[in-house]
């Protein structure tokens, strides 16, 4: 029995934490994933800059732009293989270079 006694005191109860103040949200359009919101005297060219990297960061115009027409799976697959022969390609131009580079001396 002792020993339940003595892991007990080192538990912490949940009353120990200080409480939050409730602050209501304020009320968002329904259907709107992007929320900015204009207090009394700011820029509301400010409010529209922040929405803007907002929908930049998640990707949302290019993904519409791609989801504007059907593209067939095989065809998306092309085009990562592409993107990744032409990053490979590159990287290896330039490892080539710095190699090349290496052994050379610039004579002013």
């Amino acid at each position: 029995m002792e020993k339940y006694q003595r892991n007990n005191q080192f538990k912490k109860s949940w009353d120990d934490k200080p409480k939050k103040e409730w602050k209501p949200r304020p009320a968002m359009p329904p259907n709107c994933r992007y929320y900015v919101e204009v207090r009394a005297g700011e820029d509301p060219i400010r409010a529209y800059r922040k929405i803007k990297k907002k929908m930049k960061d998640d990707k949302f115009i290019e993904e519409f732009k791609e989801r504007q027409y059907y593209r067939k799976p095989s065809e998306i697959k092309q085009e990562k293989m592409k993107k990744r022969r032409l990053v490979i390609k590159r990287a290896t131009q330039a490892a080539e270079e710095e190699r090349s580079m290496a052994g050379t001396r610039k004579r002013f």
